[in-house]
């Protein structure tokens, strides 16, 4: 039986509404949109009117409401240039991997100056980890979380292989950031180096997990060893990036369900 089916997947992002805080600490007991109170504010009878008409409907907000609009339109439009230039960043660190990236390439890719990439990212290292992140909260999205929606055992670990292989065949085409930044980074020590080991090491033990559970459930035998087969699981994916990308031996993703199998 067939466990994927290979074929491309859209990552779809949210963005959060940027948090609304309110800008007068001396009104401890309102709201953020709420009229000050009258011990908060102490009007003439001229000021009245004039405050009335600013709170009513139909006329411009106070000018403390204003700036904090502005102050979150303007947080919202750097999270989403941030994330434009992560994006931009991830692909071509999948095309030229890590050590391709520069602040000049990321720059030319989104139409962007190179201080307005600095402005984001203060380096090329932290764009660096910045795409580590990026792929790894990618990766969890397409692997892992619908995968762990269905039931624990036997079929959690099919899914997460199913899902796995699926994402392993765009990558065969596209560069996987973990297998390529492996070799860029594996002897050089360094934050860089840290993120993505500590990223796939989240991603293995999530995995041996899933072994266990299963093994847990009756789905394997009682004497499986939980670390060999999660060993074995990794490899079948590392081989067969390596014989499908480098070598194009044909017929490897079949070998490669086959030895899951």
């Amino acid at each position: 039986m067939a466990l994927v089916c290979l074929q491309n997947s859209t990552t779809v992002r949210f963005m959060a509404p940027p948090h609304r805080m309110s800008l007068d600490p001396a009104a401890e007991t309102s709201t953020p949109d709420a009229p000050p109170s009258a011990a908060a504010v102490r009007l003439a009878p001229a000021d009245a009117g004039a405050l009335g008409a600013a709170l009513g409907g139909g006329a411009s907000p106070p000018a403390a409401k204003r700036g904090r609009m502005r102050t979150a339109t303007g947080q919202a439009k750097g999270q989403q240039t941030r994330a434009v230039i992560v994006d931009a960043a991830l692909n071509l660190a999948a095309q030229l991997g890590l050590e391709g990236l520069s602040i000049g390439a990321v720059a030319e890719a989104t139409g962007m100056s190179k201080s307005g990439v600095f402005a984001h990212f203060g380096s090329r290292e932290e764009l660096q980890i910045s795409v580590v992140r990026e792929y790894h909260q990618r990766f969890e999205e397409e692997v892992f979380f619908p995968a762990v929606a269905g039931p624990r055992g036997l079929p959690r670990l099919r899914a997460l292989f199913a899902n796995w292989m699926r994402r392993t065949s765009i990558e065969i085409e596209a560069g996987c950031i973990y297998i390529s930044g492996a070799v860029e980074f594996d002897d050089r020590p360094g934050p860089v180096r840290d993120a993505l080991a500590s990223s796939v090491r989240t991603w293995l033990s999530a995995l041996h997990r899933a072994v266990v559970l299963a093994k847990k459930e009756g789905h394997l035998r009682p004497d499986a060893d939980e670390q060999q087969m999660t060993f074995e699981i990794h490899g079948l994916i590392l081989a067969l990036h390596y014989e499908a990308r480098f070598l194009q031996a044909p017929g490897s993703v079949d070998r490669a369900l086959a030895g899951f199998e």
